[in-house]
């Protein structure tokens, strides 16, 4: 989900390093290890956690990594941004599914939990729709991203990656970082 999202931020703040670190297929556990590893990328930095996607079925544990990731921060450093989990176009996630029900109640805590550093991206995603587009109004009503933002049932495409991107610069800006 992260490198077409970081590269249309990179396009979004020319200048800026932006570190790419997502890996495709990795779990939460998978990726809080990684960033536990990285002693380098403690710093000041804006550190974004998009955690979830590749075991969205384990809240718990969702919510113990990023707890996790977020405490291995320097002292001070309050500039960091948790992300929704997406939920993706099937019928277990779609609205009324037990697994859209999982990703609706992650996401409600992690948002209790992190306040102003939580971004609903899931919403987001699914606010962005094409009401002309007979598709993109059946996944709005299942309350998933549209499919004309992804290029299949989770992945984003050009168009929903620059979405998040455009999001985040307006998140991060408005905080002034």
């Amino acid at each position: 989900m992260t490198p077409p999202v970081v590269a249309n931020l990179r396009l979004l703040y020319p200048g800026r390093d932006i570190l790419d670190g997502g890996v495709a297929g990795q779990t939460s556990l998978e990726i809080v290890a990684r960033q536990l590893a990285d002693a380098a990328n403690r710093n000041a930095w804006i550190n974004i956690f998009w955690y979830g996607h590749n075991n969205q079925d384990e809240p718990a544990q969702i919510k113990a990594d990023i707890a996790a990731s977020v405490a291995t921060l320097l002292p001070g450093n309050t500039r960091f941004i948790v992300l929704g989990v997406v939920n993706q176009a099937t019928a277990t996630e779609s609205r009324g599914g037990q697994g859209y029900q999982t990703i609706v109640q992650l996401n409600s805590e992690l948002a209790a939990r992190y306040g102003e550093n939580y971004l609903d991206i899931r919403a987001h995603l699914v606010s962005q729709f094409n009401p002309g587009n007979g598709q993109d109004v059946a996944d709005f009503q299942n309350d998933v991203p549209p499919s004309s933002m992804r290029f299949d049932h989770i992945h984003l495409n050009n168009d929903g990656s620059e979405a998040v991107a455009r999001k985040l610069r307006e998140f991060i800006d408005a905080k002034g970082w």
